[in-house]
């Protein structure tokens, strides 16, 4: 049997931690080692104990330099063994999470697979406004029919946002950063970047998708878990939508452009989505549509100017 790791970097998120590791030691299959890289000021990790007595090997780390990609990078440098797990502070496993991807991994004698994901059962499901919405999209190259993958234009078709979500082992371009697993071999080649910390989102995207265009990239919907998203330094929505489309611009530049002429699909990916995020925001009213609309004008801008450094 395969032996693993579990990284979770966390940020004065306690409560939330908390409840995270209860889902831990509740798996039917315990990690081998588990790995909490803190941010901010714990005065003691949840459960500590209990986890130890359950023949886990804890380590805590608390570093000074902020940031969701040295927690990661560090996690891996501290990993002991061949499957390694990275979660969010603020998820809570069902009980059989880690024991469906490891029957994944251990189902790969030719280890072809270098990383697999599993699903998030609490997103919003869809209503017939988001329907449309994607019938919207889909033209555009926002979003696709296939979750799981990448689009021309540098947008991706995230999971559980289509009504054709992935109902059996599937291979996929990217992985969701904290519902995600990767082989420690593959950190041989690849370590998470923070090329998109100034300018953008993605970086989760950005590492899964290398990844997969040297191994195989599995998401299985049997290995599931409630993602409660906690508002703990979430940006505002005029950041968020900056961001947002700076990092698709990163993602695509680096990995999709082919000549000056692909930059219309992304181009008009941006156009469509712009104008998906007013009609909503006029639907609405909201003044954080509106502020999300701003944020999209002021990627553009950015882009248009070339204050971007390469």
């Amino acid at each position: 049997m395969s032996s693993s790791s579990l990284i979770i970097p966390t940020y004065n998120r306690e409560y939330d931690l908390s409840n995270c590791l209860h889902s831990v030691l509740a798996q039917t299959r315990l990690p081998d080692q588990l790995i909490i890289v803190d941010d901010g000021r714990l005065m003691a990790v949840p459960l500590w104990k209990e986890l130890q007595q359950a023949g886990i090997s804890c380590h805590y780390v608390r570093k000074d330099k902020p940031g969701l990609t040295e927690s990661r990078n560090l996690g891996v440098s501290l990993a002991k063994n061949e499957i390694l797990f990275f979660l969010d502070d603020d998820v809570i496993l069902e009980p059989n999470y880690l024991a469906e991807i490891m029957r994944v991994y251990e189902g790969d004698p030719e280890r072809t697979v270098g990383g697999v994901g599993g699903a998030i059962t609490n997103k919003p499901k869809l209503t017939l406004l988001h329907k449309m919405r994607r019938i919207w999209n889909i033209p555009f190259f926002v979003c696709g029919i296939h979750e799981g993958r990448v689009l021309p234009s540098g947008f991706g078709t995230d999971f559980g946002t289509t009504p054709f979500p992935l109902t059996k082992l599937s291979e996929v371009d990217f992985l969701d950063g904290g519902v995600s697993s990767f082989r420690r071999d593959v950190f041989d080649q690849f370590v998470f970047t923070d090329a998109y910390r100034r300018y953008g989102f993605g970086e989760d995207k950005d590492f899964s998708y290398r990844i997969s265009r040297n191994y195989r990239l599995l998401y299985t919907p049997k290995a599931q878990l409630v993602h409660l998203e906690s508002s703990t330094m979430r940006p505002d929505m005029r950041t968020w939508g900056r961001k947002f489309i700076i990092g698709r611009w990163l993602f695509f530049r680096d990995y999709l452009q082919k000549g000056k002429m692909s930059r219309m699909y992304y181009c008009w990916a941006v156009f469509g989505y712009l104008l998906d995020r007013v009609i909503i925001a006029g639907i609405k009213r909201s003044g954080n549509e509106w502020q999300r609309v701003l944020g999209i004008l002021d990627a553009v801008k950015i882009l248009l100017s070339g204050r971007l450094e390469p």
